[in-house]
């Protein structure tokens, strides 16, 4: 579910003017963080986003890239998706959706929204809980490490 050119295009050239607008100062280590994270579909860590910038901008240090994601999650210009026994994995894609991590590999995949009952919601309900937001994580196998195993197994 990789997003098309146009809205990853639109995504990059809007992003000055929504941290202007959320009070961010537009600095070329969050242009370049923000511009790494809309043009992957891997949902990277702050370690693979430093790995990927600092070529660009070699100042830039880890802790840095830590700072901007932080702040780019608490502000809505991204989503954090914390898996199970894994480093933090950032996604710059905002459209609902929710994700599936493979048990074998660590390969995190976006699913499609489409696919959560809308009874998932009741669940809070019943607990006097007013949800706002709804992560669901899925856990097992791709279809690569799946193949692996049968291919294994026979």
């Amino acid at each position: 579910m990789m997003m098309e050119p146009a809205e990853i295009n639109q995504m990059i050239e809007t992003f000055p003017t929504r941290c202007r607008a959320a009070g961010l100062k537009v600095t070329p280590q969050r242009v370049a963080a923000f511009s790494m994270l809309a043009h992957s579909d891997a949902h990277p860590t702050a370690e693979d986003v430093y790995m990927a910038i600092r070529h660009q901008i070699p100042a830039v240090s880890l802790g840095t890239v830590y700072k901007i994601l932080d702040t780019l999650h608490q502000r809505g210009f991204l989503r954090k998706v914390a898996t199970q026994g894994q480093t933090a994995r950032y996604d710059a894609r905002l459209t609902p959706h929710q994700h599936g991590v493979c048990t074998e590999c660590g390969t995190l995949v976006d699913l499609p929204a489409e696919t959560m009952p809308a009874a998932l919601w009741d669940i809070p309900k019943s607990a006097g809980f007013h949800a706002e937001a709804c992560e669901v994580l899925f856990q097992g196998t791709c279809a690569h490490c799946a193949d692996a195993k049968a291919s294994r197994a026979s």
